[in-house]
């Protein structure tokens, strides 16, 4: 059975910056289809604010892999789910909330260093 994983914006700028092996594992398991990784909006606009891919290279680059994910959209429900973690002050920012949201509606894994943050969304599913 394939683990499908979100992989969160801290995994994919730590591999960008050769911090940890995270994200190569996961490339691993997904080319013995063991997983399969997403990304979303949110991710990819957090990523792409970096002042370096200013530079038409390291953005080419950099859209490069995220050819490795499939991005999930943000539709109404996900936009609803998001509002609830926020009224109910699960997560206190908008970003972290669409990706919690994103998670929860497609029933999908995050990958992710900040656990902290999405320690008190119920039923999300963290690695």
């Amino acid at each position: 059975m394939i683990k499908h994983i979100l992989v969160d914006t801290d995994i994919i700028i730590d591999f960008s910056n050769a911090k940890n092996d995270i994200l190569s594992d996961l490339f691993k398991k997904q080319n013995d289809k063991k997983v399969k990784l997403y990304t979303c909006p949110i991710v990819i606009t957090e990523f792409f604010t970096d002042q370096k891919l200013k530079n038409k290279k390291l953005f080419d680059i950099a859209a490069e892999l995220f050819k490795n994910f499939t991005s999930l959209p943000i539709t109404n429900d996900i936009a609803y789910l998001a509002a609830n973690v926020l009224r109910e002050k699960q997560l206190p920012f908008l970003g972290d909330a669409y990706i919690a949201a994103i998670c929860l509606n497609n029933n999908i894994t995050l990958a992710t260093r900040n656990q902290k943050h999405f320690a008190n969304i119920p039923n999300l599913k963290i690695i």
